[in-house]
């Protein structure tokens, strides 16, 4: 049975079949016998079903947390100045970064200076992706901050920072990392799985830490 331009219009009229490029692409599916004329009420539902889900989607991301954060303390017995040059010197990372033992083939390029303020250096590599990290705050042996840039992610900057805080004879090193999302909101979909895909990696970087302080 032949489907003509009028008849699909026609059923488009009445709510059977959506406008635009699908009515053409019906006549010419129906006419070649790609699609029976019985299916084109359940595609109208099928595709009309895909479209709420993503409206639904994206309404719920409206609603998520913009920003997000991830922190992990451990306790190391040391001084804060034994612990705080493995962390102020970028050079020293990779010494128990985790990121290094997750891509040991990542390219590092050392800016001029890698340790104080705007000590910096810049990362690419196949699993670690590409991005750069740079020393906005120096308060030694008790904080280093940074701001961290990731390609693709050059409009939301992420900040990460660690503090040192003496507890007796030990101290308490905490490694956090936070930002916002901005642009599209679907991102922060992402922001809800953050801790769960990141935190571990934090926990081994800082185990690293605490095994080579201690074991001096």
């Amino acid at each position: 049975m032949m489907i003509t331009r009028q008849k699909l219009e026609s059923r488009k009229k009445d709510g059977t079949i959506c406008d635009g490029f699908l009515v053409k692409s019906c006549v010419i599916a129906c006419n070649l016998g790609l699609i029976p004329t019985g299916m084109m009420k359940f595609l109208k539902f099928f595709l009309g079903g895909i479209a709420v889900v993503f409206v639904l989607v994206f309404v719920v991301s409206l609603f998520l947390p913009k920003s997000y954060l991830l922190a992990r303390s451990i306790e190391i017995d040391a001084p804060a100045n034994n612990i705080f040059p493995l962390i102020g010197e970028l050079r020293n990372w990779p010494e128990w970064s985790p990121w290094y033992a997750m891509d040991p083939d990542m390219k590092i390029t050392y800016g001029d200076t890698t340790t104080g303020l705007g000590g910096n250096y810049s990362w690419e590599g196949e699993k670690s992706g590409t991005g750069s990290m740079t020393i906005t705050n120096y308060d030694p042996p008790s904080k280093v901050a940074f701001t961290m840039t990731f390609k693709g992610w050059e409009d939301s900057p992420s900040l990460a920072s660690f503090s040192l805080i003496p507890s007796d004879s030990a101290t308490k090193v905490t490694w956090d990392f936070r930002g916002e999302f901005v642009g599209n909101p679907i991102q922060r979909y992402f922001g809800l799985m953050f801790d769960k895909l990141v935190g571990g990696e934090y926990e081994k970087g800082l185990g690293k830490l605490k095994e080579l302080v201690e074991a001096e």
